[in-house]
C-alpha cells in the first residue's frame, strides 16, 4: 500500500521557490494500476521520484508497505528501493554493451544472484513477453517496443512490491503501446504489484482501476471529473 499524506515539494530556481506539489494526498491500495496524467511540467515525474525514494519531499509523509520513511536514514531507503521498487522509464536506459538477457539478468546480478540462476529467470520474463528469441541481440538491434518489453523484463525480474512507469509509451507507435501497456498491466496484476503510470495517454485510461489528473500540484480523481 502506498499512502502520501499533504506532500510538498518545491525547488529552488535562482531567488525563486518553484511549487511542484502542494499538499498533495495519494493512497493506493495492494495490486491496484493507477494514472497520473498531466501535461509536461505538472508534476508527474517529480511525484514518481518521490515514490521511488529518489528525491525527499520538502513537507508532508510517506508511507510504503506499512514503512513511515520519514523515520528511515538514506542507506535504509537506498536497500528498501533497491528490493522493492521496479522502474520503466520513457528512454529504457538499457545497457549497449550487454545483451538483452544481460540486461534483464543484471537486478538479480548485482543483488548477488548467481550468473546462470540469474540468466534462466531473465529469459523466463523475455519468453512471457514473447521476446525470447531476441535473448543474444545487443538492444540497438530491437525495435522500440521489443526495447521496452526488455525494460518491463528487467524491471519485473526481482518481483518488486511496487511497479513505477513514466510515460513507458511515449515514444512508441500504437500497436506497441497496446503491447507494452497489456504487458504492464498484466503481469502486474499477476504478481499482484502496485503500479503507477505517468502518461499523456488518455486512451489508456478506462484500463486503469484508477486515474488522476495532475492540477495545480495536487491530484485530481479524473475518471469522476
Amino acid at each position: 500500500m502506498i499512502i502520501l499524506n499533504d506532500i510538498g515539494k518545491e525547488y529552488i530556481q535562482g531567488k525563486t521557490n518553484v511549487i511542484v506539489l502542494n499538499k498533495l494526498c495519494l493512497h493506493v491500495n495492494y495490486d491496484e494500476n493507477v494514472g497520473i496524467i498531466g501535461p509536461s511540467g505538472s508534476g508527474k515525474s517529480t511525484l514518481l521520484n518521490l515514490i521511488g525514494l529518489l528525491e525527499q519531499p520538502s513537507s508532508g509523509n510517506i508511507k510504503i508497505c506499512n514503512v513511515d520513511f520519514n523515520d528511515l536514514k538514506e542507506e535504509e531507503k537506498v536497500i528498501f528501493r533497491k528490493e522493492n521498487i521496479g522502474f520503466i522509464f520513457q528512454n529504457n536506459q538499457l545497457l549497449e554493451d550487454f545483451n538483452v538477457e544481460e540486461n534483464v539478468a543484471l537486478p538479480l546480478l548485482m543483488n548477488g544472484n548467481s550468473f546462470r540462476k540469474s540468466i534462466s529467470k531473465a529469459n523466463d520474463y523475455l519468453n512471457l513477453l514473447g521476446i525470447s528469441d531476441r535473448n543474444k541481440f545487443k538492444p540497438g538491434l530491437l525495435s522500440g517496443g521489443e526495447q521496452q518489453r526488455v525494460a518491463i523484463a528487467r524491471a519485473l525480474i526481482k518481483n518488486p512490491k511496487i511497479l513505477l512507469a513514466d510515460e513507458p509509451t511515449g515514444s512508441l507507435d500504437h500497436q506497441n503501446t497496446k503491447i507494452v501497456f497489456n504487458s504492464i498491466r498484466k503481469l502486474s496484476k499477476e504478481n499482484k504489484i502496485i503500479t503507477v503510470f505517468a502518461t499523456h495517454n488518455l486512451n489508456l485510461v478506462k484500463l486503469l482501476d484508477k486515474c488522476f489528473l495532475m492540477e495545480g500540484g495536487k491530484l485530481i480523481d479524473f475518471k469522476n471529473k
